[in-house]
């Protein structure tokens, strides 16, 4: 009886100070590590991108929503509270609305 033997592997390892850069841009890329090296070297016939699953579109406009009543009571605290906490929360909320609405595919 003979058993079929799977192939050996084709590797690859970066050179050291490429690697956090070459980890990036596989996840930036949203595919596998084979599916990114197949894609680089293949180009247009390598496969494309896996969908991932995302934050739901409600969620992401729930958050929204909430960020707008945060910014409502924080302007509501303007005379009680120290202006610098202030600024720096209201900020926090401009990134946080602003990567939103991104999710959502809409401009800030």
């Amino acid at each position: 009886m003979t058993e079929k033997k799977r192939e050996a592997p084709i590797s690859y390892r970066p050179p050291y100070e490429l690697r956090e850069q070459f980890r990036a841009r596989v996840a930036d890329s949203g595919l596998s590590v084979n599916a990114f090296i197949t894609a680089a070297v293949f180009g247009e016939n390598a496969p494309k991108p896996a969908r991932r699953a995302s934050a739901s579109r409600a969620d992401v406009a729930r958050l929204l929503a909430e960020t707008a009543l945060l910014n409502e009571r924080l302007k509501g605290l303007v005379g009680d509270a120290d202006p610098a906490l202030l600024e720096d929360a209201a900020r926090d909320i401009r990134e946080i609305r602003a990567a939103c609405l991104k999710a959502l595919g809409r401009a800030p």
